[in-house]
Order: structure tokens, then C-alpha cells, then sequence
């Protein structure tokens, strides 16, 4: 009778498993017929104000659907610069494609427009993910900028699109912005991606690199310059993609300012082909030049607005600036002898 019972109970949980992996295979056949009779819809269009090319491929997600064949990839024009070329010349860089109407940072295409119209040609652009892991040109997840965002209520890549900035500017996916690039082959796009955690790093990127191959403008990456934080974040990224442009932007680093921490990060871009350094203006020490001059890596500053500020900066050995309102012609050299001195009080390391 004993082993009777336990047969019995045996036999019960076996058809409780069976029971079980029926059950499951229905839900996802049911799961499966609903996609099919039910397909992704398709995102709508960007605001009328967008140029026609940024039109036609604004708001398409392509994990919403099965991923459709690439197109072939398009050629470099000819002559077409680099975006390193293009950075160091510029002398400045508008900072979340610059201000428009007062407003700083709102990475819209009426900002892109108004700053390109005034010679700016290097632009940084601030890039964050959707609630469907696709890239989009945005400061922050601030409200009040596009009705019904916030940090609690991030967007789709549908709803951030349909959605204008301040209720009359132009957001733009990353998709968009290679678009731009394309129309205007003599700019370039310093990427500012937040982020350093390996694995938002990785998704980051490899939706930027999925947008390029589905338009054809993978080459376009040669005119970006890549911001990197930390030497792991530069190694997450180059380990995904090796781009020919990167910058160490030392915000997030741990910089102290002194000419010991300067040399380690200055010698850590040469070993590793980074080409250049960014920190906060007030960081900024001529001591540093023996040093730029000695591993050949030029420094940018950020983020400056006043322009007697800014020429007296680049008077003093550095490369160039992020700003959000200035334009080329504010930034014409003073006369000889008038640039005011920078720091050099001796700091710890020096």
C-alpha cells in the first residue's frame, strides 16, 4: 500500500509537469498568432520643419519589426575631411548644436540651423536612450521640455519624435542626425553618450552603429569624434567599434588639475590613439602645454560663453571650446599683448 501511494504521487506530479508544458506552448503559439494578426505599427514622421530626408526616416524603429535587408553601403565623397580636421580648425564646438532662442542644450534642428548659418561647423550633440533602447539626441529626461517626458515617464522613439521640444522646436533621432551629416558633408559631431556602465555603453553603441548600416552612412562615423570618460568606457567602446576619432573628457574621471594627473592622462591617449583631451575651463593650467606639446594630444575646454573668456583661452595654448552661443566671428585673436594671463598657482602633483 505504501509504495502504491508514492507510485500515485508520482504519477500526479507527472502529469502536473505535462499539464504545465501544454499550457505554456499554447500561450506561445497565442503570443505568436497576435504578432502576426497585430503588426508593429509604423512610427510617424518628424515635425514639418524638418529638412525631407530627416523626414522620411524619422521614428522608424527597427526592432519593432523583422530587420530588413541593408542597403548598400554608401561611398566617402571624395576630399570629404575628417571630423578631427574639422574639430581642430573650428576653434570651437556648439554644445547641444547650440543655443537656440535663449535656450541652451535642447539638441534640436532650428539650434543645428541657426549656428551652421553663422560658420559654426563642429557640433557636440548629447545622446540618450528610449524606452526602446533606440538613440536620440536629448540633454537629459528634464519635464517641461516635450509633454508627457520625464525622468519617470521616459518615451519610445515613436512618442520622443512626435513630440516638438518647448511645443515649436525639432527633436531628432540619431537616425536624423546622420542625415544631416550627410546633407552637410563639412561639419562634424563630437557624441556626448552620458553614460559609462558597460552595458548602456554597449547598447548605445551598437544602436548608433545599427542606425548607420540601415541608412548606408556607416562612413560617416570619420567625421564624429567619440567622447570616452574613463579608460574602461574606451576600451567597452573600441572593443564594439574601433573609431578613428576619440576624445577624454575627464568630468567623470577624478581629475585633479595638477600636472602628475595631466601627464598620466595625456600619456593613457597616446598609448591608446585618443587624440585629444576635454575638461572644464577652470581646470585649464599653461603648465599643461610642455605637456600637449611633448605627447602631441591638443585640450579643449568647457563650457564657455563669454568671448573676451574664450579668446584669451585659446591665446594661451589651447585648442578649442564648447560653447553654447558663441560663433566664429566673436572669436577673432585681440591685439597683441592684451591676453590676459591664466593660472599658474602650483597645485598638489605639481
Amino acid at each position: 500500500m505504501a509504495r502504491y501511494r508514492k507510485y500515485g504521487k508520482s504519477t500526479k506530479l507527472v502529469y502536473t509537469l505535462f499539464a504545465a508544458a501544454v499550457l505554456e506552448l499554447v500561450l506561445l503559439v497565442g503570443v505568436t498568432a497576435y504578432g502576426l494578426r497585430h503588426p508593429a505599427e509604423k512610427a510617424p514622421d518628424t515635425p514639418s520643419s524638418a529638412p525631407e530626408s530627416v523626414e522620411q526616416n524619422a521614428g522608424r524603429n527597427p526592432s519593432a519589426s523583422p530587420r530588413p535587408e541593408l542597403p548598400e553601403e554608401k561611398e566617402k565623397p571624395a576630399g570629404e575631411r575628417s571630423g578631427w580636421d574639422v574639430l581642430t580648425e573650428a576653434g570651437l564646438v556648439a554644445h547641444g548644436l547650440g543655443e537656440v532662442d535663449g535656450v541652451a542644450t535642447l539638441n534640436c534642428l532650428e539650434g543645428f540651423r541657426q549656428q551652421y548659418e553663422q560658420g559654426v561647423r563642429a557640433f557636440e550633440v548629447d545622446l540618450r536612450l528610449t524606452a526602446d533602447q533606440q538613440v536620440v539626441l536629448r540633454h537629459d529626461w528634464r519635464a517641461g521640455w516635450q509633454a508627457g517626458i520625464s525622468e519617470i515617464s521616459i518615451p519610445t522613439l515613436k512618442e520622443f519624435l512626435a513630440r516638438p521640444l518647448l511645443k515649436e522646436y525639432t527633436p531628432l533621432s540619431f537616425k536624423d542626425l546622420l542625415l544631416l551629416m550627410e546633407q552637410y558633408p563639412d561639419v562634424c559631431i563630437v557624441t556626448d553618450t552620458k553614460f559609462t556602465e558597460a552595458e548602456i555603453v554597449t547598447m548605445q553603441f551598437e544602436a548608433m552603429l545599427r542606425d548607420a548600416e540601415e541608412l548606408g552612412l556607416s562612413y560617416l562615423f570619420d567625421r564624429m569624434v567619440i567622447q570616452v570618460y574613463n579608460a574602461l568606457m574606451f576600451k567597452v567602446v573600441d572593443n564594439i567599434h574601433h573609431f578613428e576619432n576619440y576624445i577624454y573628457t575627464l568630468y567623470s574621471d577624478g581629475f585633479t588639475a595638477t600636472v602628475t594627473d595631466f601627464r598620466e592622462r595625456a600619456a593613457f591617449c597616446a598609448e591608446n590613439g585618443i587624440r585629444g583631451i576635454t575638461m572644464w575651463d577652470y581646470w585649464w593650467r599653461t603648465g599643461f602645454t610642455p605637456i600637449m606639446e611633448e605627447y602631441d594630444i591638443p585640450v579643449f575646454l568647457h563650457t564657455v560663453n563669454d568671448p573676451e573668456e574664450a579668446r584669451t583661452l585659446l591665446g594661451s595654448g589651447v585648442s578649442g571650446i564648447y560653447t553654447d552661443s558663441l560663433i566664429p566671428d566673436e572669436l577673432t585673436p585681440p591685439e597683441e599683448g592684451t591676453i590676459e594671463s591664466i593660472s599658474d598657482t602650483p597645485l598638489e602633483g605639481e
